[in-house]
Protein backbone atom coordinates (compact mmCIF):
# COMPACT_ATOMS: atom_id res chain seq x y z
CA UNK A 1 0.00 0.00 0.00
CA UNK A 2 1.55 3.40 -1.09
CA UNK A 3 1.67 5.74 1.98
CA UNK A 4 2.15 8.98 0.16
CA UNK A 5 0.66 10.89 -3.27
CA UNK A 6 3.41 10.57 -5.54
CA UNK A 7 3.65 13.52 -8.29
CA UNK A 8 1.91 11.86 -10.77
CA UNK A 9 -1.39 11.65 -8.78
CA UNK A 10 -1.57 15.71 -8.03
CA UNK A 11 -2.17 18.24 -9.79
CA UNK A 12 0.49 20.87 -9.73
CA UNK A 13 0.35 22.71 -13.12
CA UNK A 14 -1.92 26.01 -13.94
CA UNK A 15 -2.97 24.92 -17.03
CA UNK A 16 -4.45 21.98 -15.10
CA UNK A 17 -6.07 23.78 -13.05
CA UNK A 18 -7.89 26.20 -14.78
CA UNK A 19 -8.94 23.59 -17.39
CA UNK A 20 -10.81 21.61 -14.66
CA UNK A 21 -12.27 25.04 -13.29
CA UNK A 22 -13.69 25.26 -16.61
CA UNK A 23 -14.95 22.27 -17.70
CA UNK A 24 -15.60 20.63 -14.59
CA UNK A 25 -18.77 19.64 -12.84
CA UNK A 26 -19.32 20.95 -9.16
CA UNK A 27 -20.34 19.22 -6.52
CA UNK A 28 -20.93 20.37 -2.85
CA UNK A 29 -21.24 19.16 0.61
CA UNK A 30 -21.53 20.16 4.08
CA UNK A 31 -17.75 20.96 4.55
CA UNK A 32 -16.16 20.85 0.82
CA UNK A 33 -16.73 21.81 -2.79
CA UNK A 34 -15.42 19.71 -5.42
CA UNK A 35 -14.71 19.85 -9.07
CA UNK A 36 -14.50 17.23 -11.55
CA UNK A 37 -14.00 16.23 -15.06
CA UNK A 38 -12.57 13.24 -16.75
CA UNK A 39 -8.90 12.50 -17.31
CA UNK A 40 -7.08 11.35 -20.06
CA UNK A 41 -4.21 10.13 -17.59
CA UNK A 42 -3.72 6.66 -16.70
CA UNK A 43 -5.00 7.16 -12.77
CA UNK A 44 -6.69 9.64 -10.77
CA UNK A 45 -5.10 12.91 -10.09
CA UNK A 46 -5.96 15.04 -6.91
CA UNK A 47 -5.80 19.28 -6.57
CA UNK A 48 -6.55 21.00 -3.65
CA UNK A 49 -7.08 24.88 -3.41
CA UNK A 50 -7.83 25.97 0.20
CA UNK A 51 -7.74 29.63 0.91
CA UNK A 52 -6.51 32.19 2.90
CA UNK A 53 -9.46 33.98 2.91
CA UNK A 54 -11.55 30.76 4.09
CA UNK A 55 -9.12 29.52 6.70
CA UNK A 56 -7.04 32.42 7.76
CA UNK A 57 -4.79 29.83 10.47
CA UNK A 58 -2.38 27.81 8.46
CA UNK A 59 -3.03 24.87 10.71
CA UNK A 60 -6.83 24.62 9.92
CA UNK A 61 -5.36 25.05 6.34
CA UNK A 62 -2.88 22.03 7.04
CA UNK A 63 -5.49 20.06 8.51
CA UNK A 64 -8.36 19.79 5.31
CA UNK A 65 -5.16 19.19 3.09
CA UNK A 66 -4.18 16.57 5.10
CA UNK A 67 -8.00 15.16 5.63
CA UNK A 68 -8.19 15.35 1.81
CA UNK A 69 -5.11 13.71 0.52
CA UNK A 70 -6.11 11.04 2.72
CA UNK A 71 -9.46 10.58 1.95
CA UNK A 72 -8.55 10.42 -2.21
CA UNK A 73 -5.54 8.06 -1.18
CA UNK A 74 -7.93 5.60 0.21
CA UNK A 75 -10.82 6.65 -2.46
CA UNK A 76 -8.62 6.70 -5.20
CA UNK A 77 -9.52 3.27 -6.89
CA UNK A 78 -13.08 3.70 -7.31
CA UNK A 79 -12.44 7.41 -9.11
CA UNK A 80 -11.96 6.21 -12.76
CA UNK A 81 -9.44 9.06 -14.07
CA UNK A 82 -10.82 11.81 -13.14
CA UNK A 83 -9.02 14.73 -12.35
CA UNK A 84 -10.22 16.64 -9.28
CA UNK A 85 -9.85 19.47 -7.33
CA UNK A 86 -11.07 19.66 -3.97
CA UNK A 87 -12.18 23.05 -1.71
CA UNK A 88 -12.53 23.45 1.43
CA UNK A 89 -16.23 25.65 2.83
CA UNK A 90 -16.08 27.79 5.45
CA UNK A 91 -17.29 25.82 8.12
CA UNK A 92 -16.99 25.76 12.66
CA UNK A 93 -15.05 23.31 14.45
CA UNK A 94 -15.91 19.48 13.64
CA UNK A 95 -14.69 16.10 14.10
CA UNK A 96 -12.36 14.54 11.63
CA UNK A 97 -14.63 12.00 10.55
CA UNK A 98 -16.98 14.18 9.42
CA UNK A 99 -15.07 15.96 7.11
CA UNK A 100 -13.59 12.74 5.84
CA UNK A 101 -17.29 10.93 5.21
CA UNK A 102 -19.14 14.09 3.40
CA UNK A 103 -15.50 14.39 1.10
CA UNK A 104 -15.99 10.65 0.44
CA UNK A 105 -19.15 11.02 -0.67
CA UNK A 106 -18.63 13.55 -2.86
CA UNK A 107 -15.73 11.34 -4.40
CA UNK A 108 -18.50 8.71 -4.77
CA UNK A 109 -20.96 11.27 -6.61
CA UNK A 110 -18.04 12.16 -8.99
CA UNK A 111 -17.05 8.57 -9.75
CA UNK A 112 -20.61 7.88 -10.74
CA UNK A 113 -21.35 10.41 -12.97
Amino acid sequence: MICSLTRGVRITKASDYAHIFQKGKRSHGKFWQLVATPSNESTPRLGLAISKKVYKKAVDRNLRKRLARETFRLQQAQLNNFDVVVMAKKTRQVDNKSLMDDLSNLFRKASEA
